[in-house]
């Protein structure tokens, strides 16, 4: 990627720089697009060409991480806002120590050294982030790059930061007008082609305006950035559900997937800096995801489990089998909004004061989940499995498998699952220059988080027969290296709704599904599946802190303390077998102290050394701490969260040294120990004490004993 910057003159008598981007990617696909962006400046002449690319946005990143007083990772837009990836996690990915997890080759989940999304906090421009799924986890594929200027990954934690994580906290920052001396303007469109879509109608579009006005009593700064784009995917996957001594011997799947992705984002950003040096602002966000997806699924029934391979070096037989042929139709919709209202007063020279209304929430509507599934009878002749590409093994079935007549529909589902996230709250901060070398800073934050959960499953059978024959099914072949059979197609699986009855069938807590009219029956799994599924967490946190910064020579010491009390309320339904039960509440509340240290030390002008120590928890996942749980009486057994979790805690320490060879390149290198306490793991506990009553089996959500991560 290069740029080419040059002022020109113009009629208007304003210098202009225009950029051209030019952006090549590999064999398989191939993305171009155009960016141009104007600044304005008081010049007259041509009197300048400047060529910049990556190393700008390295150079910045790395300076950022310099400065930084926390062990920190950075990745920073290029000269005119790019990022060189197409969402936050890929970018993310470029920062030392940090794991992405891919979903259909687009990362979507961020590890931080090794640990789960979970144990992760994120913040837009400060603020904490709502989650859209029923998780703590922020899934970020959905988030455009184009939206921000800056990622930072804080791997050691100051008092003035929330203590909410052990691995890694991540900070998304929005553009502002400030980051900028002159009107920037800049329109971007890009598309893209890939192989296995065939389809290069893959729009990407982007804008991005900021500028600065002198007004009575200060200067006004207003950046506004929208996106939008769209990205068509197939993926063909295959999955063994086992593997034994010798052989697989668990079902095998063959997953085809045609989706289409869509992110927008807007980003407006207001700020005011007066005479006297307050500053006043206005943040908002606004990300908005859609994944409409096709996903078709073959699988072997029992054939793989059941019967003892004839083995032939890697190639596998079994007797007999079934084969489910299964379509999914599914539109997912993701939001995150964030706003932050707040000012910055100087009081004077040696002191400051910042307060400070935020929300955030997030919303994941997956209530348009339509599921059929076609099963055959057991056919006896053998299947073979080729393994001999491990990555691309070769299962070949008998013909009677390649044959729509061969399936009849075992079932129809349809899910409603809507998970809505709330937080709200205020800050204020106040610092003062105790003395040239000293600052200290104090602070207190109330947030109020309300997260809840709905979800019905309803599952339909059909009364008669319904052959896979008689509706629109097509064949998926060729499929890797393996021949696929047919499946019903995407129109298909929604279009057997129409078949459903006029009204509501009503589960005994009250909520409803679809009537199942003359064609289905309910298949009697929907209250055992939905009513435990529903559940309400309200949190609120009430957090202060102390601390100082003190330079004592070639050392800057960070140190202080952070007091966090946490009041929860959990909510939801029991069900015990037969029916709605009632609806359930409990109570949690528990208070955290962390200390932290941090040190940096420049053993010389391009060398630094840094150390970390600091305290910091995790609260239970909003799951594993669900109050609803199916109450088998009968039995005596139960299954469901733990609302008496307590929080996953951790002491963290690191050291270590960074050598800057250059404005553009750094050596690097670190040691981290954690000693976590309370990690929450699933469990079957057998006579165990469980909410008030011995069950003869629980499973539920536990604390465990201390273990630590050392890298």
């Amino acid at each position: 990627t290069f740029t080419i910057q040059r002022k020109i003159k113009m009629k208007n008598h304003h210098g202009v720089k225009s950029r051209l981007s030019i952006a090549i990617a590999s064999a398989l696909s191939s993305t171009f697009f155009i960016s141009a962006s104007a600044t304005y400046a008081q010049s007259e002449s041509l009197d300048e060409i400047l060529v910049v690319g990556s190393r700008a946005s390295l150079s910045s990143a790395i300076q950022k991480q310099r400065d930084s007083n926390k062990v920190s990772g950075v990745v920073d837009s290029d000269a005119i806002g790019n990022f060189a990836d197409i969402n936050v996690a890929e970018s993310l990915r470029r920062i030392s120590g940090i794991m992405v997890e891919n979903d259909q080759g687009e990362g979507r989940y961020v590890s931080v050294r090794g640990m789960n999304t979970d144990l992760n906090s994120m913040t837009i421009n400060g603020v904490s982030t709502a989650s859209p799924e029923d998780r703590r986890g922020v899934i970020l594929d959905g988030v455009p790059s184009d939206l921000l200027q800056t990622m930072t990954v804080y791997k050691t934690l100051t008092p003035d930061l929330d203590a909410d994580t052990i691995g890694g906290a991540i900070d998304l920052e929005t553009i502002t007008a400030f980051s900028y001396d002159d009107r920037f303007v800049r329109l971007k469109a890009e598309t893209s082609y890939n192989q296995l879509t065939e389809d290069s109608s893959n729009p990407k579009l982007a804008a991005t305006f900021a500028d600065r006005w002198d007004i009575s009593g200060g200067e006004l700064g207003v950046a506004l950035v929208l996106s939008d784009q769209t990205r068509r995917i197939v993926a063909e996957n295959n999955e063994t559900g086992g593997w034994g001594e010798e052989a697989p011997n668990n079902d095998y799947e063959m997953r085809f997937y045609d989706l289409e992705r869509e992110r927008s984002g807007i980003v407006l950003n207001l700020d005011f800096v007066s005479d006297a040096g307050n500053t006043y602002y206005a943040h908002l966000f606004h990300n908005e995801y859609t994944d409409t997806e096709w996903r078709a699924k073959w699988e072997t029934r029992d054939g793989l489990e059941d019967n003892d391979p004839v083995i032939n070096g890697s190639v596998f037989s079994y007797a007999n089998s079934r084969v489910d042929t299964e379509g999914k139709n599914r539109t997912e919709i993701r939001q995150i909004d964030s706003a932050q209202i707040g000012a910055k007063f100087e009081i004077n020279e040696r002191s400051g004061l910042e307060i400070e209304f935020f929300t955030s929430r997030a919303e994941q509507d997956d209530t348009q989940s339509y599921n059929a599934i076609f099963r055959s009878g057991k056919v006896n002749q053998p299947i073979t499995y080729d393994a001999t590409d491990s990555r691309k093994p070769t299962v070949t079935f008998p013909a009677a498998f390649y044959n729509a007549q061969s399936f009849n529909l075992k079932a129809w589902e349809s899910d409603y699952s809507l998970n809505t996230d709330e937080n709200t709250g205020a800050t204020l901060d106040y610092r003062y220059a105790y003395s040239n070398n000293t600052e200290f800073q104090t602070g207190v934050k109330f947030s109020a988080r309300e997260k809840i959960n709905n979800f019905n499953f309803c599952a339909y059978e059909p009364i008669n027969d319904v052959n896979l024959a008689e509706v629109k099914n097509l064949s998926l072949s060729p499929f890797l290296s393996t021949k696929a059979g047919p499946t019903p197609t995407f129109d298909q699986v929604k279009a057997f709704r129409d078949n459903l009855g006029a009204g509501s069938y009503a589960l005994s807590d009250g909520t409803t599904c679809r009537n199942p009219g003359v064609f289905f029956e309910m298949s009697g799994d929907e209250e055992e599946e939905s009513i435990p599924a529903d559940w309400s967490t309200e949190e609120d946190v009430t957090s202060v802190y102390a601390m100082a910064t003190s330079q004592f020579g070639d050392a800057t010491w960070i140190y202080g303390i952070r007091y966090e009390d946490t009041k929860t309320t959990y909510r939801g339904k029991n069900y015990d077998g037969d029916g709605f039960a009632g609806n359930v509440s409990y109570n949690n509340d528990y208070s955290f102290l962390a200390p932290s240290l941090n040190l940096k030390y420049s053993l010389a002008d391009d060398q630094l050394l840094r150390i970390g120590l600091f305290r910091s928890l995790v609260r239970p996942g909003f799951s594993a701490s669900r109050a609803g749980a199916f109450v088998n009486t009968e039995d005596n057994e139960i299954a469901g969260g733990n609302p008496n979790l307590d929080p996953t805690t951790a002491w963290n320490f690191d050291v270590s040294f960074e050598y800057y060879l250059s404005e553009e390149s750094f050596f690097g290198a670190g040691i981290f120990y954690k000693r976590i306490d309370d990690s929450i793991v699933e469990v079957v506990a057998n006579d165990s004490l469980f909410r008030g009553n011995i069950y003869t089996i629980a499973e539920t959500f536990a604390n465990t004993d201390a273990s630590t991560i050392k890298g």
